[in-house]
């Protein structure tokens, strides 16, 4: 059985540099109340592992709902 989310904000970060989609993220989260969740947009490699680190430091959720060969797709939200 598939789990419905809600996606209350979306950021498209793939093609931006680290850490500046850490920051963003950071900065969309500060905005959001504990029961919204973000969708992130990122591309493979040090800006998945930085986020994914990071949010997690930080007491985010974060969970990896696509992943291929260029991108991720992940969904943040408060514990």
């Amino acid at each position: 059985m598939e789990e419905n989310i809600v996606i209350d904000h979306y950021l498209d970060l793939c093609g931006f540099d680290c850490p500046v989609n850490f920051v963003k993220c950071c900065l969309a989260l500060e905005n959001t109340s504990s029961s919204e969740t973000l969708k992130v947009d990122l591309d493979i490699g040090e800006a998945e592992e930085s986020v994914l680190e990071g949010l997690t430091q930080k007491g985010y959720k974060v969970k990896i709902i696509y992943k291929d060969s260029e991108k991720v797709t992940m969904i943040i939200s408060s514990v």
